[in-house]
């Protein structure tokens, strides 16, 4: 179960450092250099995180015609005298330019800098970089985004990697099951110009590679979902990732997620293991199963957060962390009773330093 020694630290190294320009383009230049008198069009972000009472300075260059609205009313407030938005309530807003050539931007107020609720990168940023990538963990890291969600499985020689399908073949230039394939195997595939020929030579990473750079980037919420154990077996799995979770002092940031009864292994195997079930509507015999077996956290798929709503609010009050996850738009999320405490989504949010 030890990392094989063929993955080197150069690898590793050339992932973490790969600059994110080619797929974020204008969209992370923040820097307000913008000539107002150029006639250029101002480059902002797409998605960007105010907490309330804070602010978020815009480039310079915005057009006086450009509209200040924003819906709904009560969470933000444009104001282009100033160039900020500021804060107002807790919430997702939207604010339209209305102005050709300027883009709708996403605003997300939150009680806290990086909570209120947790916003979490689903598989990374799949906005900006190919999914369960060091890129695209880099590019959470580099935006700011305080949560990360990955999925794990395992090579044929035991070896855990990030990889959301069984077969290769969607996310790389390859074929074949995963725990099918060696390592070794694995490392060959490129994962990463399906998305893009920026991320070409993108490779396959090891859970010891994701929790080393999670660890550098400082996120406060992790999720590991584990899509399976095979061909190692859930024991010999569970003590693997307890083992590298200590080693880079993540375990406590980090939810492992899996069913109940794999769950319960996990936490007689790896003492202070926190716990995490995905799912869909939650009934009361299954939120009393949840309490009972002391599940840490759950998230629930966007459309069935709605018909959970009374056990969800009863989970929460027992402290399980009620999250959600798919969402269908950014708005949507105003809609959900209880407030999630955190969602995890494909969007590539903007925590203004």
């Amino acid at each position: 179960m030890n990392r094989p020694s063929s993955v080197d630290g150069r690898r590793f190294a050339r992932s973490c450092c790969r600059l994110l320009v080619a797929a974020a383009g204008a969209c992370l230049d923040t820097s307000g250099d913008s000539d107002p008198n150029s006639g250029e069009v101002p480059s902002y972000p797409a998605y960007v995180v105010v907490q309330t009472g804070s602010s978020y300075a815009l480039p310079n260059g915005f057009s006086a015609f450009a509209s200040v609205a924003t819906a709904p009313p009560g969470i933000a407030r444009v104001d282009l005298a100033d160039g900020i938005i500021t804060g107002i309530g807790r919430g997702f807003a939207q604010w339209d330019p209305r102005v050709l050539g300027y883009h709708p931007l996403w605003i997300a107020v939150l009680g806290q800098r990086r909570a209120q609720p947790i916003l979490v990168g689903h598989h990374g940023v799949p906005y900006l970089a190919p999914e369960n990538t060091l890129a695209g963990v880099n590019a959470a890291c580099q935006l700011g985004i305080p949560g990360m969600e990955v999925d794990v499985r395992f090579s044929k020689d035991s070896v855990p990697v990030l990889m959301h399908d069984r077969d290769v073949r969607r996310t790389s230039n390859g074929t074949g099951y995963v725990d099918a394939m060696t390592f070794a195997d694995l490392e060959q595939l490129d994962v990463g110009a399906w998305f893009s020929p920026s991320f070409a030579g993108e490779r396959v990473p090891t859970v010891t590679d994701f929790l080393t750079l999670s660890a550098l980037c400082g996120f406060d919420h992790i999720q590991l979902d584990m899509k399976s154990f095979a061909p190692l077996g859930v024991d010999s799995g569970m003590v693997f990732v307890g083992r590298a979770l200590n080693a880079t002092g993540l375990l406590a940031r980090t939810f492992v997620a899996s069913d109940i009864y794999t769950l319960r292994r996990g936490v007689a195997l790896v003492p202070g293991m926190h716990t995490l079930v995905y799912g869909g509507v939650v009934t009361a015999a299954y939120a009393d199963v949840l309490i009972q077996d002391r599940i840490g956290a759950i998230g629930v798929l966007f459309g069935d957060y709605a018909a959970s709503s009374a056990q969800l609010a009863r989970l929460e009050s027992a402290g399980v962390l009620v999250g959600v996850w798919g969402p269908r738009g950014v708005l949507d999320l105003n809609t959900l009773t209880p407030t999630p405490r955190f969602v995890t989504s494909d969007w590539g949010w903007t925590f203004p330093n």
